[in-house]
């Protein structure tokens, strides 16, 4: 297999903790050719980009962990007849006139067909010879298998618990009860015990012996070998003591048979709600899987035919033509071709109403088609469509792991050898000057030692926290596409505006027209929408949507080109013109001796003064007129504004616009801090000058324009209505066009990384406390050793606290 950029996903069976995180990374970063690797504890798989996937493998395999790249899922073609299967022959002959290197096989429910034939031409054909069929949906979703494979794995733990636990109470109750009798009276009685213990263990806790087996091999170790060794030891000292009663002279032995198997039982358990608290997590990427239309009606044309079937959407293909009838799902990406229509896009924005759509405008596969039918060319098909890029957005999110994280992970590299070392010490000083019997306190201690510094908290601490966390900003309409996004986020200071489409409803409208005299007012329209045809900006769609209401066509342009924040240029009929800001004109014009038209200036500037934008047109030689157009400012701007600042955040707005229109927006908004006339590149300089001061700056922007300072800023929030452009540069995706959305980032950033540093804190404060008190240092005043099954239920009671303690993010609401 090649080396490649594409991502590619491998599942990982053998993770316990942070340590294994961190030596499966180490494994992953050192194949040459990984561009970046991310390893996830709770997910059990590593995302990796770059490098030859079979040698990443075995990398991993290598350290002693299983490892396996998980497939792309492939869609068959199976078609299935309902009022009864035609001979296999007679579909072939159909078939084979048309694609020669057709091929049927028998499968469950149908015929698997591997041609090349589009799958709706297939249908068609076997319509026209009078044979009715269906293609079946034979794609898995990867996402219903994992939640699948999760309920199954919850069921496995709670049946390994519980086995474990009526052994262990089974055992305890029948010591402290008298039930049982003495060690020495019913030796054969106690090694059945022992053998039935040890099937429990195996049962149980199998998969921690063999890991820790594994490692041991690669000299490598993890929160499997504490567990390993503790209950292992536990085991063997009961064994002995069963086969040796002796062995401790004067006095009956203490077994820990109990012990062996209660630790397991206590671990399951916390495992079985580990697992729990992923399968909530997933609740958000199930609810986005969830908007999938399964079927789409293709039009489509087979030779001479033509017609409309109804494919599964897995096995639609890019520049198909689907109709879409109201009240159904969109099911792909696409361009309407014929029909208007009303969308409802409430799935993507949060905005209630729906949206009016016209040919030549793109719909949203997930979204739902409100009133009117109509035809759309499919633009984005599979991965390639935008629910799709917002599912492994969130993925990838939840996956990640912010600064915060990765410290965690380093600590618990270095932990587990620490507490194996720790333990011994613990054994020889209570062996050498412990009170009689030495051995049995040496043994609790020890084992109590190796149980209770399982660093399962210390792992879980901040995975489960980034998932939680996540996913509930997903619900929120915010999509974190990396976690260090969120981290940085969670310390903005200052966040730089763009005004259209942020502070403005992104909608503005030529709302007067100033043309010089002679110049007539429609032909001045023309030229404006002819130059802005070209353009993205949402001021060049204001310019042809004033032109197209007033039936001008626009003429056509030759050389056309964009200088950003500061207008277009092309040529029309051989001459050449110019459309944009007054600075932008001024610098164009050949006669730059000729001052603009005092008129149209005291007019632009009083109209830039009430908020209007004037857009100024031009040849080489002179003015030829002005545009005015408003943007208004949207409703909740204001709120949003008001809400950061109480956050701590000084608002900055950093636009292309001129300075009487930004300050006019900014005093309605309350923003004090204005800068107006920017290029991209000042743009940026304003983020990095901010950032020089020592602020966290954070920006917010929707446009081509932006994208610099978006990639520049600590974090950049792109507004989901932007370009592509804008959003690839941003951290963190608002879906939805209100400023009101950073708010709800910053909040549920700053509420994500609090969970954090609370769980870190307690699963430190936990080993800080309890590995003393297991190594019995209060013993000499209290006379109380802690036994290792107590130990056991602390560390499991550690990690359902930062499970618990991460599922508040759930309940997270905006102030």
């Amino acid at each position: 297999m090649s080396e490649n950029s594409d991502p590619y996903t491998i599942r990982i069976n053998d993770m316990t903790c942070a340590a294994c995180v961190r030596r499966v990374e180490q494994a992953i970063t050192a194949v040459d050719g990984v561009e970046s690797g991310t390893v996830h504890l709770i997910e059990k798989k590593a995302e990796v980009v770059g490098g030859d996937p079979q040698q990443v493998v075995e990398a991993i395999i290598e350290r002693g962990y299983d490892a396996a790249l998980v497939a792309k899922e492939e869609a068959d073609l199976i078609v299935s007849f309902p009022h009864g299967s035609p001979e296999r022959d007679e579909i072939f002959q159909i078939l084979s006139g048309h694609d020669p290197q057709v091929e049927l096989s028998e499968q469950a429910g149908g015929l698997k067909v591997s041609t090349s034939l589009h799958p709706a031409d297939v249908l068609l054909l076997l319509q026209q010879a009078e044979i009715t069929a269906r293609i079946e949906e034979q794609y898995a979703d990867p996402y219903q298998q994992e939640a699948e494979e999760t309920r199954k794995e919850i069921r496995r733990s709670w049946q390994k618990s519980i086995l474990a636990a009526v052994v262990g109470f089974g055992i305890m109750a029948g010591e402290m009860s008298g039930f049982f009798p003495p060690l020495v009276e019913a030796r054969f009685f106690w090694f059945l015990l022992a053998l039935l213990c040890l099937g429990v263990m195996s049962f149980s806790g199998g998969m921690y012996y063999i890991t820790a087996w594994k490692q041991a091999r690669h000299k490598t170790s993890s929160m499997d070998t504490l567990v390993a060794l503790s209950t292992s030891a536990a085991w063997l000292a009961s064994l002995l003591f069963i086969i040796w009663p002796d062995f401790v002279p004067g006095r009956d032995a203490r077994l820990y048979l109990d012990a062996s198997v209660m630790i397991l039982a206590f671990l399951q358990f916390g495992h079985a709600l580990e697992v729990r608290a992923k399968q909530t997590t997933r609740e958000a990427i199930s609810s986005l899987v969830g908007l999938r239309a399964k079927s789409a009606r293709i039009l489509q044309q087979a030779g001479e035919i033509t017609g409309e079937v109804e494919l599964p959407v897995s096995l639609v293909r890019r520049n198909d033509t689907v109709r879409v009838r109201p009240g159904e799902k969109i099911p792909l990406d696409g361009r309407i071709e014929e029909g208007t229509t009303s969308v409802d896009e409430s799935m993507l924005s949060g905005e209630p109403l729906p949206v009016q759509k016209k040919p030549g405008e793109k719909v949203i596969g997930g979204t739902v088609n409100t009133t009117g039918s109509f035809l759309f060319t499919v633009t984005g098909a599979g991965e390639d469509t935008t629910l799709a890029h917002i599912i492994r957005m969130v993925k990838q999110a939840q996956l990640g792991k912010p600064p915060i994280g990765r410290l965690a992970d380093k600590v618990a590299a270095v932990f587990v050898p620490t507490v194996i070392v720790i333990s011994l010490l613990v054994f020889g000083v209570w062996l050498g000057v412990g009170p009689s019997p030495a051995l049995p306190h040496a043994l609790t201690a020890a084992i109590a030692v190796l149980v209770i510094a399982c660093p399962c908290a210390l792992g879980l601490a901040a995975p489960i926290a980034i998932m939680v966390g996540t996913s509930r900003a997903a619900a929120l309409n915010v999509l974190v596409r990396n976690p260090d996004g969120l981290q940085s986020a969670a310390s903005t200071t200052h966040l730089v505006v763009d005004k259209t489409g942020t502070l403005t409803q992104g909608r503005p409208t030529v709302t007067d027209i100033y043309p010089i005299a002679g110049v007539d007012e429609i032909e001045l329209l023309r030229r404006a929408a002819s130059l802005e045809s070209g353009s993205e900006h949402p001021l060049a769609e204001a310019v042809v949507r004033s032109a197209a209401e007033k039936k001008i066509a626009p003429s056509a342009v030759k050389d056309f080109s964009s200088v950003p924040g500061k207008g277009v240029q092309a040529r029309i009929e051989q001459q050449t013109w110019y459309l944009g800001n007054q600075r932008f004109v001024e610098e164009k014009r050949k006669e730059k001796t000729q001052a603009l038209p005092k008129d149209l200036v005291a007019i632009a500037d009083a109209q830039a003064g009430q908020g209007g934008t004037p857009i100024w047109l031009a040849d080489k030689e002179q003015v030829q007129g002005l545009l005015i157009l408003r943007d208004p400012v949207r409703e909740d701007s204001a709120a949003a504004v008001r809400k950061l600042q109480a956050q701590g955040i000084t608002v900055v707005m950093c636009t292309g616009d001129s300075r009487a229109t930004a300050e006019a927006v900014a005093a309605e908004l309350g923003i004090t801090e204005v800068h107006a006339e920017m290029l991209p590149q000042e743009k940026l300089q304003v983020v990095q000058d901010l950032q020089a001061k020592g602020y966290k700056v954070g920006m917010a922007g929707d446009g081509v324009n932006d994208a610099p300072a978006l990639a520049q800023a600590d974090t950049g929030f792109a507004i989901g209505s932007g370009t592509d452009v804008a959003i690839d540069n941003g951290d963190i995706t608002l879906a939805g066009d209100s400023l009101a959305l950073v708010s709800v980032a910053v909040g549920i950033s700053r509420a994500t990384l609090r969970n954090i540093k609370q769980n870190l804190f307690g699963a430190f404060i936990y080993n800080v406390l309890g590995i003393p008190l297991a190594a019995g240092l209060f013993f000499p005043f209290t006379g109380w050793l802690l036994p290792p099954m107590f130990a056991s239920a602390a560390m499991a009671l550690s990690s359902v606290t930062v499970v618990s303690n991460a599922n508040r993010l759930r309940f997270f609401k905006p102030e």
